[in-house]
């Protein structure tokens, strides 16, 4: 089959075209960050998450999955109580605040609910609030809804 050029109609060889190289990596790049995307989204993560316990408790798999690193416990908008650790500023201890952006390594940034703080912490000085609404009640001093 004779390849052409589709401005000229000239007929053309397979071995004189030359591979666009930045359009190649372009490509590449946006498919990375498109599949990147799509496994970040919480309930693809969660849907992965199942998938591998079950397929970790089969016979036939061996090894455990690897290269998983940090597993996220806490979702962006989740409410949290700060419990603090050796890195966490001690004025943060003990408030209430909602996740704001889920950062790498198990690191997220809160945002105080008492006078909108921002704070980066690692996930091992947060704790989640229950959802139950009879657990705690509604206290009055609670801001404006700014989230």
């Amino acid at each position: 089959m004779v390849k052409v050029c589709y401005t000229c109609s000239h007929s053309v060889s397979e071995e004189s075209v030359a591979p666009n190289l930045s359009l190649r990596a372009a490509v590449q790049a946006f498919r990375r960050e498109e599949e990147l995307q799509f496994y970040r989204s919480p309930k693809r993560r969660r849907e992965r998450f199942d998938q591998d316990k079950s397929n970790y408790g089969d016979s036939n798999m061996m090894d455990p999955p690897r290269g998983r690193g940090v597993q996220f416990p806490f979702a962006v908008t989740d409410r949290v109580i700060i419990k603090g650790n050796k890195r966490t500023p001690q004025r943060f201890v003990g408030r209430e605040a909602v996740v704001t952006t889920q950062c790498l390594n198990g690191w997220y940034v809160v945002k105080t609910l008492d006078n909108a703080e921002s704070v980066k912490l690692q996930y091992r000085s947060l704790a989640k609030v229950p959802d139950d609404p009879s657990s705690k009640p509604m206290t009055s001093k609670m801001g404006p809804n700014w989230l």
